[in-house]
């Protein structure tokens, strides 16, 4: 079990990639506390990974765009969990939309589920883990590097502020041997499946097609599992000489290409 003790906190927790990482952890012996604001979902995960085991899984309802409910949040999870080793602040939504046509509430929202969550979760779990050192896992995006996909000019320019700031605290906190670095997936999530079925039948082929030329390792988008094994690997001892990066799990899509 690479994270046998480790205490961890994940964000995004119900659903997609922070799923996958929660059940994973919980498989490494890690004690987890899951937060998100899908109860149900969150409890169930919860529920399940705490069964398998070995490790343990508290969940937790928290707004992760709302700074006084993250700070109050972390305090209650890292008193449960006896300290903090680890955070994943994994969760996040996505927009498809014309760059020109973009409001001020699409960047709003946007803007605060990714950079101001990343911010706020980041910050909370400095204060506790400035004393002895830990892993900081953010989650960016190849959007963010390529601009690939059409219509998400929003994500991808808040997905971009994620990984500056990943960079910058990432040399910040090193004399606190804080580790931060910061994870690019390309994965079917719930989300991005329920966005691929709201498409044409020529649109779905236009992106079935892109991928098959795209991805050298596959030819499709990952599971998300493959960005939850990264997740393992950086939250073990296995990666105490690694900061500041932007890792991608997506098939090559980006360097390989």
């Amino acid at each position: 079990m690479q994270l046998e003790g480790k205490k961890i906190i994940v964000t995004g927790g119900a659903n997609g990639v922070a799923e996958a990482t929660v059940r994973r952890f919980a498989e490494e012996g890690a004690n987890v506390v899951s937060l998100d604001i899908q109860d149900e979902s969150g409890e169930r995960v919860a529920r399940e990974a705490t069964a398998a085991g070995p490790g343990t899984v508290a969940y937790m309802h928290c707004d992760i765009t709302q700074q006084d409910e993250v700070n109050r949040v972390f305090d209650a999870a890292t008193q449960l969990l006896g300290g903090l080793d680890v955070l994943a602040a994994i969760a996040g939504t996505e927009a498809v939309k014309p760059a020109e046509d973009l409001t001020g509430e699409d960047i709003d929202k946007m803007i605060g589920v990714h950079l101001k969550h990343t911010v706020f979760t980041n910050a909370a779990a400095f204060r506790t883990m400035k004393d002895k050192g830990g892993s900081i896992i953010n989650y960016g995006s190849h959007v963010a590097i390529t601009g690939h996909f059409l219509d998400m000019s929003a994500y991808g320019a808040a997905k971009g502020a994620v990984q500056a700031w990943t960079r910058n605290v990432a040399r910040e906190w090193a004399e606190y041997n804080i580790r931060v670095n910061a994870v690019g997936p390309a994965v079917w999530t719930p989300l991005a499946k329920r966005m691929f079925a709201e498409l044409d039948t020529d649109t779905k082929q236009a992106f079935t097609d892109y991928f098959a030329w795209n991805v050298p390792l596959g030819g499709d988008l990952g599971d998300p599992l493959e960005p939850a094994k990264l997740n393992v690997f950086l939250a073990s001892d296995n990666a105490t000489f690694i900061t500041g990066q932007m890792l991608q799990v997506d098939g090559g899509q980006v360097f390989a290409r």
